[in-house]
């Protein structure tokens, strides 16, 4: 009998990885109760090259319109086991990993499972030094022998709110969803490529979430968006502090313990704020000077030669 999860699998232009990421699929693709593949309009072949792989599984293949977390949020609608795993293209997780993502789920009850995944190059080619927060957290679990563990409320909005622009979400694909709970919450549509990172800023109250130390997924990491500006991580580090902020303020009431916390993060907003805009300050300082240095440099070389140029004239 297949495991009770709906795999969510969004799909848009992406034939020649989609390729590849379905070697991956294919090894866990029968434990599943279901595949829903969620299609925004390719037009590269990519729902083609799904179609005849995933067709001999458990599968539905929806249409919706490009969105990179509406898409999600449309498959998470239509799933219907209580698990839910949102496989994102090139982020591979093994037979072993997903069927210990739902052990962890079902011991604790939990609405949320979080692991870390193996960091590898954009490619997948080969390991890289790059870390995300719960590669840290797993590494703190390790040191004490701790494997597994239910997080206390406080914990969750610590590692849920308080490392922006990132979180202990990392890569969904690493983790695992009860799906009734998703379904209640669905991922903000509005915050770019930080979905996820919202989405667990504004469930942070009251997700039940539990943490593995146990690897079970890989995240090939993607460069495309690693070149924001500081005024760019400035804007998106506010984004995310006033969602996690108005989610605590909305469950605060006569919560003595959620008091604290939330007086705790504004506190925290208030000067990691601080260092952003510092940052985003020095930066444009920094371009300042260079574009005055090099046109100050330009306009030197330009005198300098016409000097010269005037010279030869004269001879």
């Amino acid at each position: 009998m297949p495991d009770p999860i709906s795999a969510i699998l969004p799909i848009f232009n992406c034939r020649e990885r989609l390729e590849r990421h379905l070697q991956s699929v294919k090894t866990w693709a029968d434990l599943v109760e279901e595949i829903i593949v969620v299609d925004s309009g390719s037009s590269d072949g990519s729902l083609e090259v799904a179609r005849e792989v995933l067709t001999r599984f458990r599968v539905k293949f929806l249409h919706y319109p490009p969105g990179l977390y509406q898409s999600w949020n449309a498959g998470i609608a239509a799933a219907s086991a209580p698990w839910c795993y949102i496989s994102t293209v090139e982020d591979p997780i093994t037979p072993e990993g997903l069927h210990h993502l739902l052990e962890i789920a079902n011991k604790y009850g939990s609405d949320v499972v979080v692991s870390p995944p193996e960091m590898r190059s954009e490619d997948g080619s080969a390991p890289v030094a790059q870390k995300m927060p719960s590669n840290f957290l797993a590494e703190a679990f390790c040191s004490t022998g701790l494997t597994s563990r239910l997080l206390e409320r406080g914990e969750s909005i610590a590692l849920l709110c308080g490392l922006f622009p990132q979180g202990l979400l990392g890569s969904s694909a690493s983790n695992l969803y009860r799906t009734s709970f998703l379904q209640s919450h669905p991922f903000p549509t509005d915050v770019g490529h930080c979905g996820d990172t919202a989405w667990g800023a504004k469930v942070a109250p009251h997700a039940r979430l539990a943490f593995t130390a146990t690897t079970c997924s890989q995240f090939f990491c993607q460069t495309k968006h690693a070149n924001m500006s500081r005024e760019q991580q400035l804007q998106q580090f506010k984004a995310l502090s006033k969602i996690a902020a108005d989610s605590l303020q909305t469950q605060v009431s006569e919560d003595q313990e959620l008091a604290i916390v939330s007086g705790w993060l504004k506190a925290h907003f208030e000067y990691s704020g601080a260092m952003w805009q510092m940052l985003k300050d020095h930066e444009v300082y920094e371009q300042h000077l260079r574009l005055k240095y090099e046109g100050g440099i330009l306009q030197y070389l330009r005198r300098a030669f016409i000097d010269e140029w005037n010279k030869l004239l004269k001879k």
